[in-house]
């Protein structure tokens, strides 16, 4: 087994861990459904966790180094913390499934024990590109280089408009934890009969009015 991290600058551990760790996650979401109560619902995979301690050694000795040609401690600790302080690196566990892009979240190291040797321990996440797509603006102007004075004034006069606008708003209410149709029914008119509350927001609920979700904004009939 060999554990690198690739980055422009290779690094591969001399001495190899007695253990290492991966912890991984996954986010879990609740809804209310009024026949169930609260149901728990499968999100997405978290990021991944590599943790491990070992140490530089001041001198190559057979007995604990992968290879003879080691670098001086002080070395591995400065290019550590260069990557540390950069973009993404990558965690390469040999013979294992780890191999992924991260980021070094803690480095501690430190000499103890007065042989030149220095003693670290070391955590990495996982690391997710994120694509951003971009929006582009389009500006509106006359196919033949039109009055823009005339445009700025009707564009003007669009802006007025908006702001005359007084018409009632419709009321809304956000769902909270613990509610169903009903429930909110009741609370808004006094009565329990929730199915005017669903036809008005069939299409933001769904086909089952069982299941809403927390946060859901909801229009008052």
């Amino acid at each position: 087994m060999q554990i690198w991290l690739k980055s422009s600058s290779p690094i591969r551990f001399p001495v190899l861990p007695s253990e290492y760790k991966i912890q991984g996650s996954r986010g879990v979401e609740t809804v209310n459904i009024n026949a169930l109560g609260e149901v728990d619902l499968g999100g997405m995979r978290g990021l991944r966790t590599v943790s491990f301690s070992s140490f530089f050694p001041k001198r190559y000795n057979s007995g604990y180094c992968e290879f003879r040609r080691i670098k001086n401690p002080m070395q591995y600790v400065k290019q550590i913390e260069r990557i540390m302080s950069g973009g993404p690196t990558k965690i390469i566990i040999t013979g294992t499934p780890i191999n992924f892009a991260c980021r070094i979240t803690s480095f501690e190291w430190g000499e103890d024990d007065g042989t030149g040797d220095v003693s670290f321990s070391i955590t990495l996440k996982e690391h997710r590109k994120i694509a951003i797509s971009q929006s582009s603006v389009v500006a509106e102007s006359g196919a033949t280089g039109g009055d823009t004075s005339q445009t700025a004034a009707d564009t003007a006069s669009k802006d007025a408009t908006k702001r005359e606008d007084t018409r009632e708003k419709p009321k809304t209410y956000t769902v909270k934890r613990g509610d169903c149709l009903s429930s909110i029914a009741r609370k808004l008119t006094g009565s329990s009969d929730w199915h005017a509350l669903y036809e008005q927001n069939k299409g933001i609920i769904g086909s089952n009015p069982n299941l809403i979700r927390d946060g859901t904004v909801l229009v008052i009939p």
